[in-house]
C-alpha cells in the first residue's frame, strides 16, 4: 500500500506540474507539426509516434474539463420545480 501511495502521489504532482506549465497545449502543437512533416515527407513512424503527442495533451484537456464541470456543479432542489402532491382523501370506507 506504501508503493501505491508513492505513486498516487508522484502522479498528482506530475499532473499539477503539466497543468501549471500549460504543457498540454505544447504537446498538441508538436503533434501536429510532427504528423504534419511525417505527412509532408511520408514517413509513417513520425506520424504513428507524434499522434501520441496529441492524444496525451487532448487527454489532459478533457481532464481539465471534467475537473471544471464538477467545480461549477450548483445544487439544483427538485422541490421546487415539481407541484406538492396531492392529499388522498380516505373518506372512502370498504366493507368486507
Amino acid at each position: 500500500m506504501l508503493k501505491n501511495n508513492k505513486l498516487i502521489d508522484k502522479t498528482k504532482y506530475y499532473y499539477k506540474l503539466t497543468k501549471s506549465k500549460k504543457i498540454h497545449n505544447y504537446l498538441i502543437i508538436i503533434g501536429i507539426i510532427g504528423v504534419l512533416v511525417g505527412l509532408y515527407f511520408s514517413i509513417i513512424i513520425l506520424n504513428q509516434i507524434f499522434a501520441w503527442f496529441i492524444l496525451v495533451g487532448v487527454f489532459i484537456k478533457l481532464y481539465d474539463f471534467s475537473e471544471q464541470i464538477e467545480r461549477n456543479i450548483v445544487p439544483y432542489d427538485f422541490n421546487k420545480l415539481l407541484p406538492p402532491p396531492k392529499n388522498k382523501s380516505t373518506n372512502c370506507s370498504t366493507k368486507k
